[in-house]
């Protein structure tokens, strides 16, 4: 009997005896995507909220008193320079006219009859038929009479200015308001009575404020907007107010020569052509002004991160350990981010560095990591 229960036991012994020790065995060291930084000249937008200002604003109004005859547009329309807007009854106009035009035939009757006069008594006083008070008085008469068709043809001039005034013509083209009155009201009674609005939709003009700050950078490239030998702000784009970008660009034409004190900012204009008059005066839209930067460094903006310390990215060194640089945010350029060196930190970013693009929730500083290098991708064809 103890020879029967002494083997089971043996075997059991020599089972457990033999097996391999269960030893913990490290995950290995997480994967990541890296990609090194790009150095390129880029082009970065300033935007600046502004409006949409007609630019030209006229006010029609009537500059003689009478009835209004006719209205000649429709409210809104669009017309061109010298188009017929208005006429006011011209009767009592033309009267003056006439009256005017038989005054001065009067007057230049009185005038040659003084001239004949003074030819006459200049005549006589050469044989003494005449006394020399005489041909004094006749030279007197004679300028009474010039000075007489002067005045006379002033009055016609005036006449005949206040007759064109009965037609109302567009100074301009443009677009028209609405009709202020209806034909047959008294207008110009004691006032110039406003008739209607004209304003010019093409080009229209965009004003905007610049703040110190953001013109530096163009007043140390030397860009402004007068002198034949200054870098003028090149073209300008206007983001309308449901983000998109008008298809036209426009051109910065003038900006304050002095910076307001007391808000520090400058107002500037620019004008766009406005040629398919998608632009209405009154509009909101951004002006985003380009400015390129040679030999920027970008990164992909997602591979940014930021803490207490302030921005920074991950990089993997040669022993695929990673490690944090950080660096000054720039200006954001579509999916890619300008950086810049932190001034604060010995550590900047370069060339050479690969920065984690893709895993960064599995990347800690000082942890190893297996890097795999970002497949490139192509570019697009460059416009023409």
């Amino acid at each position: 009997m103890k020879t029967m229960l002494l083997v089971p036991a043996v075997t059991i012994a020599l089972l457990f005896g033999c097996a391999p020790k269960n030893e913990f065995q490290p995950p290995p060291p997480p994967g990541v995507t890296v990609q090194m930084p790009v150095e390129k000249t880029v082009t970065v937008y300033t935007s600046f909220p502004g409006r949409l200002v007609a630019h030209d604003h006229v006010d029609i109004r009537a500059r003689v008193k009478g009835f209004l005859k006719s209205i000649d547009f429709v409210d809104g329309q669009r017309v061109k320079e010298g188009d017929l807007l208005f006429t006011i009854e011209p009767e009592q106009y033309e009267a003056e006219v006439n009256s005017a035009e038989a005054m001065l035939a009067q007057a230049q009757a009185a005038q040659k009859l003084a001239e004949a006069t003074l030819q006459r008594t200049e005549n006589a006083y050469k044989t003494k038929a005449v006394s020399e008070v005489d041909v004094l008085t006749s030279e007197a008469n004679k300028q009474a009479a010039d000075a007489a068709v002067l005045e006379a043809q002033a009055a016609l001039d005036n006449a005949k200015l206040n007759l064109s005034y009965t037609k109302i013509h567009a100074p301009m083209g443009g677009r028209l308001g609405r009709r202020s009155l209806s034909a047959g009201n008294l207008v110009g009674d004691g006032q110039s009575t406003l008739l209607t609005t004209l304003v010019v939709e093409a080009p229209i003009d965009a004003f905007f404020n610049v703040d110190e700050r953001a013109a530096i950078p163009f007043l140390k490239e030397g860009r402004r907007n007068e002198g034949p030998d200054i870098k003028t702000i090149p073209p300008v784009q206007l983001e309308l107010a449901d983000g998109s970008i008008y298809e036209d660009t426009g051109k910065v034409n003038y900006v304050d020569p002095e910076f307001d004190p007391e808000t520090g900012t400058a107002q500037a204009r620019a004008v766009f052509q406005n040629t398919d008059y998608k632009l209405i005066p009154g509009m909101y839209g951004k002006i985003l002004i380009p400015r390129e930067i040679e030999n920027a460094l970008v990164v992909p903006d997602l591979a940014v991160q930021q803490d207490m310390s302030g921005s920074y990215v991950l990089s993997v060194n040669s022993s695929n350990i990673v490690e944090s640089i950080y660096v000054t945010k720039g200006p954001l350029v579509g999916t890619e981010r300008v950086v810049e060196k932190d001034p604060t930190k010995d550590r900047y970013l370069t060339v050479e560095d690969r920065v984690v693009v893709n895993g960064l929730q599995r990347a800690r500083p000082g942890i190893p990591v297996t890097a795999t290098e970002a497949k490139a991708t192509a570019e697009a064809p460059a416009d023409k």
